[in-house]
């Protein structure tokens, strides 16, 4: 017979144990109420009365008054979530659960903020003492950082904050992409949550690239159209838990944070479930073509001379002001180039592109770039070699990066004997990407003429 000690010593483990497994967690994370109460606040201001103080110029200090020690509070709704780690350290509110007036980013170093504010969280904010102004041309509150906005630091954020007892459902505003563009008067969509119809990622991004680059933590820019060929860009944090999964392939909604990078609008989510997509494509005139590595143009087949354009299917070849002079195929010595010139072309400036179709880069590689130039009579540098992700057919609305090449340069009496190889251009940054390559010739009738020829474009593993 077991004696009281043993009986004793049983029951407590029995306890304990109830008492352990009663505080396992589910694996979804409860946000726990914190006040049961609504904060007696006094709102004396508000987004839109704040974003006034700056008018788009340096940051101002909030204040109520010359010698004013009164409190400032405005009431908002949150908009943005950290919680798939597409925002970072910024709490993004707007003044109203619909048709907002205002929106404005409040930049601090406190992160998990969707634990406790998260979309659709009515928060009281003190404001007094905080500066307004701009980060990278967004409307931001935060402290005084140089000639910017930035980041109040975690305990006076917490100490401002505080937390309402109402969560809402927050409606978007349905809008264009072009309101969206249009920055004379975009300026009350930014920092609110809005909503584009009809919308795709286009043809050789759909359903074969990424939201963000799986392979490493830099963030990638998506370009959003709409079937009337308008553009926008979708932005996705190299951090992320959603950047490795594939663009949807079909047309619908996305709704979003209207944000802005200096001149650059672009779009963020908080998560997949912001993109609806399953209705059948627009089909527009994109440029959809895209190619392994690895890839390879000589332009030999192609026939060649004065005035013949070159004429490749996926291929760009475009004079932005619309004139009839692009990219030609000629051809010395038994073999083939492309070449351009704004010598007497009558155009100033005078801009043409030549694009390649869609590379794709394997994730796992190291690919690299080659290019042959040629310049004759030189009197300057008029060509660059560029890349981007979000190329659809249009140069003027795809980000461009410079790629540091080696051009031919200097042959101001005629053309060289040969042609200048461009060195490897390392393209490992892009790998697991779609990438456009663009040699965009800048130049003018009455200014810079060179000619350039381009040969051997060459991207392997």
């Amino acid at each position: 017979m077991k004696n009281l000690k043993d009986i004793k010593l049983i029951g407590l483990l029995f306890l304990l144990g109830i008492i352990g497994t009663s505080c396992v967690q589910d694996d979804e994370y409860n946000v726990p109420e914190i006040n049961v109460e609504e904060p007696n606040v006094d709102v004396n201001t508000t987004i839109e009365t704040i974003k006034r103080i700056y008018r788009g110029y340096e940051p101002k200090v909030i204040e109520a008054g010359e010698g004013s020690t009164r409190e400032l509070y405005l009431a908002a709704y949150v908009i943005s979530s950290d919680e798939t780690g597409n925002f970072y350290k910024s709490l993004v509110i707007q003044d109203s659960p619909e048709n907002p007036s205002a929106g404005v980013a409040i930049s601090t170093e406190t992160t998990n903020l969707y634990t406790k504010y998260e979309p659709g969280r009515k928060i009281y904010f003190r404001v007094d003492g905080l500066y307004i102004g701009e980060y990278a041309g967004l409307p931001t509150i935060g402290i005084l950082d140089g000639d910017e906005v930035g980041r109040i630091n975690v305990e006076d954020f917490e100490e401002r904050i505080l937390r309402s007892t109402e969560k809402v459902e927050i409606q978007p505003q349905t809008i264009t992409i072009s309101q969206a563009n249009d920055n004379d008067t975009n300026e009350i969509f930014l920092n609110t949550l809005v909503k584009f119809e009809n919308v795709q990622f286009p043809e050789g991004l759909a359903g074969i690239a990424h939201y963000g680059n799986p392979g490493n933590t830099y963030s990638v820019n998506r370009q959003l159209e709409n079937c009337d060929e308008k553009t926008i860009v979708l932005r996705t944090s190299g951090y992320s838990d959603f950047k490795g999964l594939l663009l949807p392939e079909g047309n619908g909604e996305i709704t979003a944070v209207l944000s802005r990078f200096n001149s650059d609008v672009q779009l963020f989510i908080r998560d997949i479930d912001d993109v609806n997509m399953n209705d059948e494509r627009c089909n527009l005139s994109g440029n959809g073509e895209v190619l392994e590595l690895p890839f390879f143009q000589d332009f030999e087949s192609h026939n060649s001379g004065e005035g013949i354009p070159l004429d490749i299917e996926g291929w760009t070849n475009v004079n932005v002001n619309d004139g009839t002079r692009v990219f030609e195929v000629m051809e010395f010595n038994s073999n083939n180039y492309v070449q351009t010139s704004a010598y007497n072309s009558g155009e100033s400036p005078y801009e043409v592109w030549l694009v390649t179709p869609g590379i794709r880069l394997p994730s796992d590689s190291s690919p690299i770039l080659t290019v042959d130039t040629n310049d004759g009579f030189y009197n300057g540098e008029a060509l660059t070699i560029k890349i981007a992700t979000d190329f659809h057919g249009d140069v003027l609305t795809a980000e461009w990066t410079s790629l540091d090449a080696d051009i031919s340069t200097g042959n101001s009496n005629g053309y060289g004997s040969e042609f200048t190889p461009s060195g490897n251009i390392d393209l490992s940054t892009y790998a697991g990407e779609i990438v456009y390559i663009g040699f965009q010739y800048l130049g003018a009738s009455n200014g810079i003429t060179t000619t350039y020829q381009i040969d051997n474009i060459s991207v392997i593993e």
